[in-house]
């Protein structure tokens, strides 16, 4: 371990000691309803598995102790810092971090496959990719955790250089059993773009909170999520996109569908500078609820200093169109044909943003068969 990463850790241990828990109350009826045991978690947490990644011999992927100090320094922890206990807490117990680098100007084909099995009880991951000055990647993240784990950590970490476009899939496939907790920051530079994409087709309680910084001209982030609820599942999403320089673009929709006594909050912020003119700003939350008991939160935020821009969010709240479902039986279709056609619908707006095939059939699949159970 190099002298920086090791002083990183030295730090977060100091902050962990100094620091309290983050709240997960975020005002009146609106807070996850968490059952965790901190001092076990505290008292077993530890590295997490390597990830299996599969990606052309044109990726370097390798470990951030295996980079020189300037790239340490420069990446480690830039855009997520030990800022709160947990975060505090990741780093001192895993300051090392999986690299995935994207060469300039290199246009990956194929996607990047990050497969993360998670068996221990209670674990910390971190992921830093950085895409050079033009290059291009799709990239597809499985998580999926056992039986046995009641907590997941994990940190990623996305630059995206200038002309540089990343396309990041997450497929959240957690146990009932795990608590997990997802910070997501990228950064984006002149006429650059990311897209994120986060599908909570799991169990469990997860919380992702995700960031886009639009530092330079030009700079673009698409953030997708899509929620399937079920039986007592908790699900937290905040949605962040900060544009810190004129004549830049985000997009943020959320679309969900609870079922039984599963909870879903959506958290989204959209803030514009001061000195950031000419910006486009554009959130949008969409729930279906099925049955009497499932509940979600839509908490939409503008910050605006700037007046120069065009920003709107919306929220819509629902049941399945009645008279839709009762054409489509009308027509002959079984009622669960229906319905699931009537879901693909739904969440196509989100799924035809996918451009791998495989994956946007996986994904349907899932959605389907966990809506089917």
């Amino acid at each position: 371990m190099t002298n920086t990463i090791t002083q990183l850790k030295e730090q977060a241990e100091k902050k962990f000691a100094e620091l309290d828990l983050p709240t997960f109350n975020h005002g009146k009826g609106f807070a996850l309803n968490l059952t965790v045991d901190w001092e076990k978690v505290f008292a077993e947490i530890q590295r997490a598995e390597d990830a299996e990644i599969i990606a052309d011999e044109k990726v370097k992927v390798c470990k951030l102790s295996e980079l020189g100090e300037e790239f340490i320094s420069k990446y480690a922890q830039k855009l997520v810092s030990a800022e709160n206990k947990l975060l505090a807490l990741h780093y001192a117990t895993n300051p090392e971090a999986t690299v995935i680098i994207i060469p300039r100007d290199t246009k990956i084909e194929h996607p990047i496959t990050i497969n993360l099995k998670t068996s221990k009880a209670a674990s910390a991951e971190s992921i830093i990719v950085v895409a050079e000055e033009g290059a291009e990647a799709t990239i597809i993240e499985k998580n999926i955790s056992e039986q046995d784990t009641h907590y997941q950590s994990r940190i990623l970490q996305i630059y995206v250089e200038p002309r540089a476009k990343i396309s990041y899939s997450t497929l959240h496939g957690n146990h009932a059993n795990t608590h997990s907790f997802i910070c997501k920051r990228a950064e984006v530079l002149q006429d650059a773009k990311i897209e994120c994409f986060d599908f909570i087709l799991g169990e469990g309680i997860t919380q992702v909170q995700l960031r886009s910084h639009l530092k330079e001209a030009g700079a673009e982030a698409q953030q997708y999520q899509a929620i399937v609820g079920t039986e007592a599942q908790q699900c937290d999403i905040n949605s962040d996109a900060f544009h810190e320089h004129s004549n830049t673009t985000s997009v943020m929709l959320a679309k969900g569908i609870l079922s039984e006594k599963s909870r879903a909050m959506h958290r989204g912020t959209i803030r514009v500078e001061k000195n950031a003119a000419n910006c486009h700003g554009h959130q949008r939350s969409d729930m279906l609820l099925i049955g009497e008991e499932a509940r979600c939160n839509a908490i939409p935020v503008l910050e605006v200093e700037n007046d120069d821009v065009s920003c709107s969010h919306g929220t819509t709240m629902g049941q399945i169109d009645e008279e839709q479902l009762y054409y489509l039986v009308s027509r002959g279709l079984d009622e669960d044909l229906a319905k699931q056609m009537l879901v693909t619908a739904f969440f196509e707006p989100i799924l035809r943003k996918i451009s791998n095939e495989k994956t946007r059939e996986e994904i349907l699949n899932t959605i389907q068969e966990k809506l089917g159970k």
